[in-house]
């Protein structure tokens, strides 16, 4: 196994982890404007991929991502299928991959997940929803790889940008999705989707390798 699929693998893994230590969390979040099921829905999923990767590990990155694209795609709901069609389109990108992660293929990466989820569900910045972490998280690696970070460097600031842009989400009113409904109401709290990829991009910004800033 290339040391490629080595560090996609272990970041996988703390991605997982991560998801599955905030399940009580993400389902709080979610009460408030949803039902109450996130952490339970990005739990099982996450718990299942660690399984899978335990059992018989993908081989090459478009193989992860479309075991990531399959399990978050089999819990179902709108986020299992937003984050299913977000990852088929990393997939497709990263097929073309070769050679260790820089940080300009961060933040092409993050782009693609962006407009994949935004093509697909339709939500832009500002709406209250998963879409403002990711953006957050582009528009940090763009930045941070225009200084000529490094992958790791980029990772860290991609995963501030997404922390940055879910907390951001807590002065926002709901625009699309089940939470919409509730107008005002919506305001207050961070979204559930947006918290769970900041958690799971930091989580993998601290667990990739940290050999490119040797």
């Amino acid at each position: 196994m290339t040391s490629q699929m080595q560090a996609a693998l272990r970041v996988t893994k703390a991605g997982a982890i991560a998801l599955e230590v905030a399940t009580d969390e993400l389902c709080a979040l979610d009460s408030v404007a949803g039902d109450g099921d996130h952490g339970f829905a990005m739990g099982t999923a996450a718990k299942a991929i660690r399984q899978r990767i335990a059992q018989d590990p993908p081989t090459d990155l478009p193989d992860l991502t479309d075991l990531l694209a399959s399990q978050f795609g089999a819990v179902g709901g709108s986020m299992g299928a937003l984050l299913s069609v977000a990852f088929s389109a990393l997939g497709d990108r990263a097929a073309a991959a070769n050679g260790p992660l820089t940080g300009g293929q961060v933040a092409d990466y993050l782009a693609v997940m962006l407009e994949a989820l935004t093509d697909f569900g339709g939500a832009k910045v500002g709406d209250k929803t998963i879409v403002d972490a990711v953006a957050g998280a582009q528009t940090a690696a763009a930045t941070a790889v225009g200084g000529g970070a490094s992958a790791t460097e980029t990772l860290f600031a991609a995963a501030a940008g997404a922390s940055g842009g879910a907390e951001s989400t807590a002065g926002m009113v709901a625009r699309v999705g089940r939470a919409s409904r509730l107008g005002e109401r919506s305001r207050g709290s961070v979204d559930a989707g947006a918290r769970s990829f900041a958690l799971v991009l930091t989580a993998v910004a601290d667990a990739y390798p940290d050999g490119d800033r040797a």
